[in-house]
């Protein structure tokens, strides 16, 4: 009975045995050396983890995906293995055949793409789906996420329901984008498309939504971004963009009775007098000679109150031409050859207002034109120091202009103390504005334009030091005292 029991005990151990791992035992031989890395680029993998059959030790690659085995290599036939998520697992043989023999190799590994997930379907948040009634700025957002963390590119589809362009924007990294200067009562229809780089693109659902009507506000402004000037307009609370900035625009002026806006443009590397509707679309080039002069951003135009012509410098010699571009004839020639820069015409269309100067900007006259370029005075002259602006009341009888009275001149143009000042026809008297509105110092006060009322001044004001932000400001005739800043980080300012 013994004999019996001690046999089946035998027999259950050997099963035990049998059943456990196949581990080699015995004395510690020889030492196994590699490094793994990514076969495409040769860049080291870590963390992959190394095991050999039979059995040993296990040990995970470095930073530098090298990983060592040390000792622990009995003499014999060995298959080692190199697994890490993402990768295709690799095996190689090796043989210890010498006490203390020392094996190297090396692994490339390549991804397996079957064990990668392609990203979510990427999710539409906002706006919502057939929104309407946007600003002509739209901020477009989604959500896509990736089960295998991968990193993630997108690209937006967005096409112009009305005019069919489809425009695509690649190689997106976040998840939402600003859409601009986008065309006043128009529907837009957009979609993402997310890719890991891996797996197929995938492809959102197409969302739509229609931006508002253009709703035509009273101001119009320049604002400088990436080294161009872009139009923009506001009722002082919120601010719509007129003009992209892929062409430079700049000195708004709004028509009423024409409805339309005109501006300067810079045009195959020239400036040239442009008008569109209100929401900047259907743009034509009016004027057929560039306007041109001492520094484009001094020079301005003038739009008859009719909105039937307009009249524009040209060096020496100011044109006027009909507002469809057509008919441009020359109406003055100065009699010294100094530059034309700035021009005004009275709402009765009787006087026209000018500011000549040298080549470089000083020696500045201001002269008043009749409708047919005959002189009727000079109001201004013999003066130092820059002098520009140029608007006339309401009722013709005052003209605004500017005038650094520190008297600088410098090949920068730079003016020091440039203030407003009100001429009045009946009383040949001049008024500094901008002393009674106690402008701070070292700054400068340039482009004044009357109120549709002329009860206000509208004007920029800046810093002397001709790198600051400029911010538009008003005065109001009747509390002169006294200047409310009304749009920052804005110059050139119309109000109609």
């Amino acid at each position: 009975m013994k004999s019996i029991y001690f046999f089946i005990l035998t027999l259950l151990s050997l099963a035990f045995v049998s059943c456990s791992e196949d581990t080699v035992d015995g004395n510690a031989k020889g030492t196994l050396t590699g490094s793994v890395r990514l076969e495409a680029s040769n860049e080291p993998l870590a963390n992959v983890k190394i095991t050999t059959t039979p059995a040993t030790t296990t040990v995970f690659t470095d930073e530098k995906g090298n990983f060592e085995i040390l000792g622990s290599m009995p003499m014999g036939d060995f298959s080692v293995r190199a697994e890490l998520k993402g990768y295709v697992t690799e095996y190689q043989a090796v043989s210890i055949i010498e006490y203390e023999q020392k094996v190297q190799i090396v692994f490339e590994m390549v991804t397996d793409e079957s064990l990668n997930s392609p990203p979510t379907v990427p999710t539409l948040i906002a706006p919502n789906n057939l929104s309407t009634n946007l600003t002509n700025n739209v901020e477009l957002e989604w959500d896509c996420t990736d089960p295998d963390k991968d990193t993630l590119m997108y690209k937006l589809i967005f096409t112009n329901n009305r005019t069919n362009n489809r425009v695509e924007i690649p190689n997106l990294k976040t998840k939402k984008i600003t859409m601009t200067d986008l065309d006043f009562g128009t529907t837009y229809t957009w979609q993402i498309v997310a890719s890991d780089s891996i797996n197929d693109d995938v492809y959102s659902e197409a969302f739509q939504f229609t931006v508002r009507q253009n709703p035509e506000y009273r101001y119009h402004f320049v604002r400088k971004g990436l080294g161009s000037y872009n139009i923009m307009a506001t009722n002082l609370t919120e601010f719509i963009t007129i003009t992209s900035l892929s062409s430079s625009t700049w000195r708004p002026r709004k028509n009423n009775t024409a409805n339309k806006l005109a501006y300067l443009q810079t045009y195959s590397g020239q400036t040239h007098l442009f008008t569109s509707d209100l929401d900047g679309q259907n743009e034509v080039k009016i004027s057929q000679t560039p306007v041109n002069g001492f520094r484009s951003d001094q020079l301005s135009y003038a739009w008859k109150l009719d909105g039937s012509e307009f009249i524009f410098p040209s060096f020496d010699k100011l044109y006027k031409i009909n507002s469809n571009g057509t008919g441009q004839t020359q109406i003055y020639q100065t009699a010294d050859g100094h530059f034309i820069s700035k021009c005004a015409w009275s709402n009765d269309g009787s006087k026209i207002a000018i500011t000549t100067n040298n080549i470089n900007g000083y020696q500045a006259k201001i002269i008043i034109l009749d409708t047919n370029g005959n002189v009727l005075q000079t109001i201004l002259q013999n003066v130092t120091g820059a002098v520009g602006g140029l608007d006339f009341d309401a009722t013709g009888t005052k003209l605004l202009y500017t005038h650094d009275i520190s008297g600088n001149e410098d090949w920068q143009y730079r003016q020091l103390d440039t203030r407003i000042f009100v001429y009045d026809f009946n009383s040949n008297t001049h008024k500094d504005i901008s002393f009674v509105s106690l402008k701070p110092m070292g700054t400068i006060d340039i482009d004044p334009m009357f109120s549709p009322n002329s009860s206000e001044i509208i004007f920029t004001s800046t810093s002397n030091d001709m790198i600051s932000q400029k911010n538009i400001y008003k005065i109001n005739l009747n509390d002169d005292d006294v200047r409310d800043l009304i749009i920052s980080n804005a110059e050139m300012v119309d109000f109609k």
